[in-house]
């Protein structure tokens, strides 16, 4: 019986990452652009690392939205599927579109420091940027979730505004410009269990989400 409910779960996963396999390939022609068009900026990197892990966030979105017009949640609760199965597919699913999407940035910032398209004064290291992304997009998307399974699309997609945010450094730089050279300047080569301890606690948050809309998600009545 548990070998059949995990079975299903991975069968779920693979119907929402099929959903998004078109969004994907966008995803991977955005974030080459915006490397190849941003890399010569001084804080170049933590913009690319910023936004090349929040696109896959919207995306996991997307897979939410393609449930809510289809009427998926009502087919799959109708089904022989349990609630923490279709909970844990979507959290699943999310988190492979996400971390998938850094091993991404990672490797095509690899390159492309390699060949040195990165400003020559370095600015913000683009794996301490894509850490402190990682982390808040984590606990973004495990509320977007929540809030999906509890409520509907339309009130979780107000959590994917929260992200905007981060245009904030964009619009008032030279505001944010001094607190981000204050967090990254105290961020040594020492400091890595501090990223560590930031990623970890992300990941309990996001998988303590995933409890609680399972639980939610049990009780909720689905039309």
């Amino acid at each position: 019986m548990k070998i059949q409910g995990e079975k299903t779960m991975w069968t779920l996963i693979t119907k929402d990452l099929m959903v998004a396999r078109s969004s994907m390939l966008t995803y991977a022609l955005m974030a080459a652009a915006m490397i190849l068009f941003f890399s010569r900026m001084e804080m170049g990197s933590a913009f690319i690392a910023t936004w090349s892990i929040v696109l896959p966030y919207f995306f996991s979105g997307r897979i939410c939205y393609q449930e809510e017009v289809e009427g998926g949640l009502g087919l799959l609760r109708s089904l022989p599927v349990s609630p923490g199965a279709i909970v844990a597919s979507k959290f699943a699913g999310g988190l492979l579109l996400t971390i998938g999407g850094s091993l991404l940035v990672i490797a095509a910032g690899g390159l492309a420091h390699w060949l040195g398209w990165f400003a020559p004064q370095g600015g913000v290291s683009l794996i301490i940027s894509l850490a402190f992304s990682l982390a808040l997009v984590l606990v973004l998307e495990g509320l977007f979730f929540l809030v999906f399974f509890t409520w509907d699309y339309k009130r979780a997609s107000n959590v994917m505004l929260l992200p905007l945010l981060g245009l904030l450094p964009l619009a008032f730089p030279s505001f944010f410009r001094p607190v981000i050279r204050w967090v990254v300047d105290r961020i040594t080569v020492d400091s890595w269990y501090f990223l560590t301890g930031l990623l970890l606690a992300s990941l309990i948050c996001y998988l303590a989400f995933g409890l609680l809309a399972a639980w939610v998600f049990s009780r909720r009545d689905v039309g």
